[in-house]
């Protein structure tokens, strides 16, 4: 076999490799396209627990660890919290549940950051998102940058994380949350809310908002999870 022979092999044989990954295991094609080229693509990873009843406050450390080392926690998302404090993320119905959860690590500035005077003053963070949802939901990721287009797919395992590029920016850094969400429910029923229902439940610096769609619902709680007059 002539070596121009070899060498058209050889990339026949990657080709169908690389397309047999994309249709098979597209996380594990996006993870070597990641290491060869140094684009970060989007990751995912399963949940800790049963994602039928996926508890976020008890899962909260696995989501800050898949965020990276010293990420620190912006803000809690949860939508569609079940009265016994879990999310079924397995549900079919749309939407369906879902929890984002929002960090930023601190890094060096970049090569290329302006100095001070230009805009270069302050502390740069890397924005990470941390999403649970539904797994087996396949996303697809367009992108353009200096370097060119990127079109990649991914399979979401459990939860996905999604990184940004190094910014400047200014943050209220919270605390791991602490509130159980079946207590946040509890002074919910108590206070009229449909046991059948499903709420969302936000954490922010100003504490933990409990609401419930489609009905006027609405409590809200300081960070020691008492309710706010």
């Amino acid at each position: 076999m002539s070596f121009i022979m070899l060498i058209i092999t050889a990339a026949t044989l990657i080709g169908l490799g690389a397309a047999a990954l994309a249709v098979f295991a597209p996380n594990l094609l996006t993870s070597i396209f990641s290491r060869v080229t140094g684009y970060e693509t989007i990751q995912s990873r399963p949940v800790q627990g049963d994602p039928a009843n996926y508890d976020p406050v008890a899962a909260y450390a696995s989501m800050q660890a898949f965020a990276g080392e010293g990420a620190q926690l912006i803000s809690l998302d949860a939508q569609f919290v079940r009265p016994d404090g879990t999310l079924d993320l397995t549900a079919s119905y749309t939407p369906s549940p879902r929890v984002s959860a929002e960090f930023a690590l601190e890094v060096a500035p970049p090569a290329d950051a302006p100095p001070i005077g230009a805009g270069g003053l302050g502390t740069w963070y890397r924005r990470v998102t941390i999403q649970a949802y539904r797994p087996g939901q396949q996303g697809r990721v367009s992108s353009r940058g200096p370097g060119g287009s990127v079109t990649y797919t991914y399979v979401n395992q459990g939860m996905t994380r999604d990184i940004d590029d190094p910014a400047t920016d200014t943050f209220t850094f919270l605390p791991a949350p602490t509130c159980a969400f079946a207590d946040l429910w509890q002074v919910a029923l108590e206070r009229g809310a449909p046991a059948n229902a499903v709420a969302t439940i936000e954490y922010d610096d100003e504490g933990y908002d409990f609401r419930i769609r489609d009905v006027n619902v609405r409590v809200q709680f300081d960070s020691a999870c008492q309710v706010k007059d």
